[in-house]
Parts: C-alpha cells; sequence; structure tokens
C-alpha cells in the first residue's frame, strides 16, 4: 500500500492536493534550513495547523469533512517524512468515524487496519527538497478577501494578479476582526500601511505566491465581494519601497503578525 493508493480512496482529490501542495512549500522552506527532521517539522507544523486549523476548529464545517482533513493531514506528513503523534492518534479516530457514518467505499473500510499500521509506520525522511508546486490563482483583480489567522480576520483588497495568473498583489484595509468582516465594515476603511526603521509609514503590497483556490479547501480565506473598483485609499502613507514584496501563503502569517501588532 503507498500513499497515493489511500489518498485515492479518500474521495477528497483537491483537498490532497491542496495539502500536498502546501507542505511542498514548508517541506522545501524547512530543508533549506535545517538538517534534522524534528527541527523541520518544528518549523512547518505550526504554519500548516495556522492554516488548516481553518477546517479543524470550524463550527460550520461537516464533521465528514474535519474527519477527511485530519486524516490526509497525516498521511501526507508521512509522506513527506515526518509524524505527529497527536495528529496521528486523531487520524486513526477519523477512519473508524468515516466507517461508522459510512461516508466512503467498502474497499476503504476493508483495509482500514492496513491503512491504520500504515499510518503509524515509521516514515521515511526525504533525501532531498520536494519540488515546489506550479504557481496559479483563481482570484482576480477587485476581489476583497478575509483572512483568518489564528482566531482574528484580516481584510485585503487584490490590485492585480501577476504574469499568467500566477499570484495575487493585495493590500491589507486597516482592520483586526472578531469574525469575517463584510463589505459594509471594510469599504470606508484605509489602508494599512508598514512601519519602517525610520519612523515612516508606507504603502505595502504583497505578491502571495500558493493563494490559489477559490473558494479554499482550507477555510482560511474566504471572498467577501468582488469586482470592487475602489481599492482602499492611503491617505497619510509615504510612497511604497518597490512595487510590492514576494512572499508565499506561509510567510503570509508572519506578515500579518508585524503589520498588525
Amino acid at each position: 500500500m503507498t500513499h497515493q493508493q489511500i489518498l485515492d480512496k479518500l474521495a477528497a482529490k483537491h483537498l490532497v492536493k491542496s495539502i500536498d501542495d502546501d507542505m511542498a512549500r514548508l517541506t522545501f522552506d524547512a530543508m533549506c534550513y535545517e538538517k534534522d527532521t524534528e527541527k523541520q517539522l518544528s518549523r512547518i507544523l505550526p504554519q500548516l495547523l495556522n492554516r488548516w486549523n481553518c477546517i479543524l476548529n470550524a463550527d460550520e464545517i461537516s464533521n465528514n469533512y474535519k474527519q477527511k482533513t485530519i486524516l490526509v493531514l497525516s498521511i501526507i506528513l508521512h509522506k513527506y517524512g515526518f509524524k505527529d503523534d497527536t495528529i496521528n492518534k486523531k487520524a486513526i479516530d477519523a477512519i473508524d468515524l468515516l466507517n461508522k457514518e459510512v461516508v466512503l467505499s467498502d474497499d476503504f473500510f476493508r483495509k482500514s487496519e492496513d491503512i491504520k499500521q500504515f499510518i503509524i509506520s515509521p516514515p521515511i525522511s526525504l533525501k532531498r527538497k520536494p519540488s515546489i508546486p506550479e504557481s496559479i490563482t483563481f482570484y482576480r483583480k477587485g476581489d476583497v478577501i478575509s483572512i483568518q489567522l489564528e482566531n482574528h480576520f484580516y481584510a485585503a483588497y487584490i490590485h492585480l494578479i501577476t504574469r499568467m495568473n500566477e499570484s495575487p498583489v493585495l493590500e491589507f484595509y486597516n482592520g483586526v476582526f472578531d469574525k469575517i468582516p463584510t463589505w459594509d465594515d471594510l469599504k470606508d476603511l484605509s489602508a494599512k500601511g508598514e512601519f519602517y526603521n525610520s519612523g515612516i509609514e508606507r504603502i505595502t503590497r504583497f505578491s502571495v505566491y500558493g493563494l490559489k483556490y477559490l473558494p479554499d479547501t482550507a477555510n482560511q480565506i474566504q471572498l467577501i465581494k468582488a469586482c470592487v473598483d475602489n481599492p482602499p485609499v492611503n491617505p497619510g502613507l509615504k510612497e511604497s519601497v518597490g512595487a510590492y514584496s514576494v512572499i508565499n501563503l506561509f510567510k503570509l502569517q508572519s506578515v500579518i503578525t508585524k503589520l498588525f501588532k
């Protein structure tokens, strides 16, 4: 039995692809900085869960989708040479819950004990960095989106899409919310700038690679409004240094933390 054979039984093509893409980006980055597998995992897991906890901890998401998500996380971690005992325990419980609800095929039911043993088996560490997935986005110029990070929500306006639909260039609204904001919450807000060491606050925009699916399979990104002609105004902000900063979806977490500290 292989990772892909198990994943194919889950009937969750886009969920699997999205988590696999995320793990490829995170693993590539971790292997650039750390040689030890445990140290790599300590870099990967907090960022991965900041994103996928938007599914696992959400009230509005079906329990079956949550169980599939935790199971895919466990198998994909194993595929990339990692294991987390907490996630693996939840994944084994998820197999029983999915079978109880008769969510998947008879073949999945028959292979359940084999899958459990596969999950707890020692993973094989990668010998070289994985390939970074091709960048593409389904977002468009004029989209206003909400981004969840832990228990807060941040909103951003998409100014343009780079090259051949590779990544959206976004600018944040100056607001922090306890729930997904509405357009009425945002339409009168100004843009959020970044403070430099000089004390000057400048216009700040980010080209975000890995911001792909619409709707987002991880429930982290929500479309608030499309085809908005007017970006947030930025009175008082000085000119930006360069057109925009190039980051990926996971670097965005630290960017948000720094920008809104």
